[in-house]
């Protein structure tokens, strides 16, 4: 086992890209401008109050949009919107690109994501090279569909498993 205090930080990243994750892209407004980046460190947080987080990187070119929007939209990215989610992660304003309809209080809500959350922003909390914002879900929609997932540093497809067949105990 690797001290992490001394291995390098592709190490620890490798070992952290071992968990599989959804892939979704948060929205706000800059200057009257929709302004996106991509994300996988997203989680439900609590259901009363309804409260979900996400991760910013402090070295984000869009860190101070993202540090100051008062509302913020979580979409989770389908499956086939993979293109969308390398747009966004490039630091690209791919609004052109993509469809979108504002949403509640105006936020910029993504075409075709599996499910959308318009969060209030409710805090913010010290996560080292990263900051913790924490959204209170004021709205929500989802539907069914695959998520696209982001495991070991690469796109992966989602394969249903199949139940397993149950014997009954003979009596």
């Amino acid at each position: 086992m690797s001290d992490a205090g001394t291995s390098g930080n592709r190490d620890l990243r490798d070992a952290f890209g071992r968990f599989a994750t959804g892939v979704a892209v948060i929205t706000a407004y800059e200057d009257g401008r929709p302004t996106g980046l991509t994300v996988n460190s997203l989680t439900s947080v609590s259901l009363d109050p309804p409260l979900l987080l996400w991760c910013l990187r402090r070295a984000s070119q869009r860190r101070d949009v993202f540090a100051h929007a008062q509302h913020f939209g979580v979409n989770v990215l389908a499956a086939d919107q993979r293109p969308a989610s390398r747009w966004f992660a490039a630091d690209r304003q791919p609004f052109d690109r993509v469809a979108w309809h504002a949403g509640h209080a105006g936020v910029p809500l993504l075409d075709g994501a599996i499910a959308h959350y318009v969060c209030r922003r409710a805090g913010d909390f010290d996560g080292g090279d990263h900051i913790i914002v924490l959204g209170e879900v004021v709205r929500f929609r989802c539907t069914d569909g695959e998520p696209l997932v982001f495991h070991s540093g690469a796109y992966q497809a989602v394969r249903a498993l199949q139940p397993q067949e149950v014997t009954a105990p003979a009596p």
